[in-house]
């Protein structure tokens, strides 16, 4: 029974492990891709800004220019930080809730089952006690109901087996 108990503890502290696992991998795959997206805002964009800026300043004057790239290098984070945030754990993290729950349940069958145990013997226990202390204050009473009777009726039995065998 204790060992059913210390088996479903360690699939808990197992599933708990796998479960804060998987949720550090999600969190670090987040945590590249928003760093991974800084790194494009600074380097890549900023030669696009320049060349964007150079080609636009022609055509539409340097103000508006210089807005029309600030605007498109703000939609291209925004699509980089909408990625980051639609990274979802998959289906190893139900499995893993799944196995939570039923080490959870397993651990609470075991509780009860040695919590019954325990009752009994506790019981059991009460009854030891309760004899020892009547056969300390009765203890003829106690001996002839539990000896002397049972030899009589023995004896009983024995003389009439005898009298119907003759």
């Amino acid at each position: 029974m204790i060992d059913h108990l210390v088996r479903d503890l360690q699939v808990l502290k197992k599933a708990d492990l796998l479960i804060g696992k998987i949720w550090l991998d999600i969190l670090l795959r987040r945590a590249g891709l928003i760093a991974f997206s800084g790194l494009i805002a600074v380097f890549g964009l900023g030669m696009v800004n320049i060349a964007g800026f150079y080609a636009l300043q022609v055509s539409i004057g340097e103000a508006w220019a210089a807005a029309a790239v600030a605007l498109i290098d703000i939609v291209i984070a925004a699509i980089v930080l909408l990625l980051a945030n639609k990274s979802r754990p998959g289906p190893e993290l139900e499995l893993a809730f799944e196995v939570r729950k039923m080490a959870v349940d397993s651990i609470e069958a075991d509780a009860r089952d040695l919590k019954l145990t325990i009752e009994a013997v506790g019981q059991e226990l009460k009854n030891v006690r309760a004899n020892i202390t009547e056969l300390a204050h009765n203890p003829l009473d106690v001996a002839a109901r539990k000896l002397l009777v049972p030899a009589v009726l023995s004896m009983l039995k024995g003389m009439r087996s005898r009298k119907e065998q003759a």
